[in-house]
């Protein structure tokens, strides 16, 4: 299960106002800019006196993503979050401040005397903001994975927009701790002049999410941390995801000690008796006391047609993961197998099948198998795809459109044998 961080919007922007406001009363402006600049914003002069200009900024488009419902969420944090009172800038190379930011219309004051006329076009030069998404809450409605999957595609799309640093997942829950402690010294000396050094993060996206019938009302809130006033709102009512494209973003952390496997396991006797899954309720690894079992028989003579495998058709979006890991034994030396399936965006019965092998014997053992070093599946190429009923795909890996996933003993691959692999404690990794 992903991290939860109970995250109240009012009390977490007194918390910033009073961490992180500082005086900007005197202007001095920072030569040395935090993050690299970005280059390639254009503006048109609407004003100017002296030092100070009124610019019209053209915000940049984000490239349309497979998403329309996470690009347009995306696309409102750029604009309104790219241009933020407070930061520095430069204007064809100078220096300046942004004073104030209403939608794509900017006030600067710059560090020396501007020689620019109304009407004329210049290069901005904007530094990456760092960005926080704190996890959405559900409010109404049962189908809690939407938040989660609506957090991990905007993240994604904010990464890939190039115009934010989003803090990782695994740095949130301190930066969030760090915030409270910092409130708990306010009242102290020591604690009110190291307040303005403390800088997480430029901003943080945070909301709710409301099911109503077949539709979602999204409201989230853009933070300015430097200020800690929300520069904006963000709300939408939307059919967000139709329930076939639900997927499930999570880390999986199964260690079957439960009473039942998960209904997404594929329990009991398949191909007619060619082998069995499932609970060994007398062993596990680590510490646990349980087990996914497969039971096989290569010993007759279509034995090494038999592909004995744990299937999990869940469908999930790995994008945020770079791999698996879980424990393995087998009744003798075997050669494991680990696959995945994926589909593409358009029609998800169009697939791909992806391999990787380990080696697994009498210990339990730990294996470790990066997505990135999968293999396509040339036997599904050869007719595997037709027993799944899937046509064959464009050999392209898209890890947010994981179809299944399974583990198991390929017969051609091993000796002509009876026996059993267990598997234990399954991952995904970051």
């Amino acid at each position: 299960m992903l991290m939860k961080i109970k995250w109240n919007l009012n009390v977490s922007i007194i918390i910033i106002s009073a961490v992180f406001v500082c005086s900007c009363s005197a202007m001095r402006i920072d030569k040395k800019a935090e993050e690299p600049y970005q280059l390639g914003i254009s503006a048109k002069v609407q004003s100017i006196s002296d030092r100070e200009a009124v610019l019209k900024v053209a915000i940049p488009v984000l490239k349309a993503g497979v998403d329309k419902v996470i690009n347009d969420i995306a696309q409102q944090v750029v604009e309104k979050g790219v241009l933020i009172e407070g930061i520095t800038v430069e204007i064809d190379s100078v220096p300046a401040m942004i004073l104030e930011a209403r939608g794509n219309i900017i006030r600067i004051a710059a560090e020396k005397p501007l020689a620019f006329s109304v009407g004329s076009d210049v290069a901005l030069k904007i530094p990456r903001k760092t960005i926080a998404v704190v996890d959405f809450e559900v409010i109404r409605g049962n189908r809690k994975e939407a938040a989660r999957v609506t957090l991990e595609g905007l993240t994604s799309a904010l990464i890939d927009s190039g115009h934010f640093e989003v803090v990782e997942r695994a740095k949130l829950k301190v930066l969030l701790e760090e915030l409270e402690l910092s409130m708990t010294g306010l009242m102290s000396e020591s604690s009110s002049s190291k307040k303005g050094n403390l800088k997480l993060a430029d901003l943080i996206l945070t909301g709710t999410m409301a099911e109503m019938k077949e539709m979602w009302d999204i409201n989230l809130r853009l933070v300015n941390v430097g200020t800690g006033r929300a520069l904006a709102a963000i709300a939408m009512r939307t059919a967000l995801f139709s329930p076939l494209e639900m997927r499930d973003v999570g880390p999986l952390n199964e260690s079957f000690e439960g009473t039942a496997a998960d209904p997404s396991w594929k329990i009991g006797y398949k191909m007619r008796g060619a082998f069995h899954i499932g609970i060994d309720r007398k062993m596990g690894a680590e510490d646990s006391r349980q087990s996914l079992t497969i039971s096989f028989d290569f010993s007759g003579k279509e034995g090494q047609k038999i592909f004995a495998r744990a299937e999990n058709r869940k469908k999930r979006d790995l994008y945020m993961y770079r791999g698996v890991e879980f424990f393995a034994r087998s009744s003798q030396a075997l050669t494991g197998h680990f696959f995945i399936l994926t589909s593409k965006p358009d029609d998800s019965n169009v697939m791909d099948a992806w391999t990787g092998e380990f080696e697994a014997d009498t210990e339990w053992k730990q294996v470790k198998i990066p997505f990135e070093s999968l293999t396509i599946g040339r036997a599904w190429i050869m007719g595997g795809a037709g027993k799944y009923g899937a046509r064959l795909g464009d050999q392209v890996l898209r890890l947010d459109r994981v179809e299944l996933f399974g583990i198991g003993v390929v017969g051609r691959n091993n000796p002509p044998v009876k026996g059993q692999m267990g598997i234990d404690e399954i991952r995904f990794y970051r």
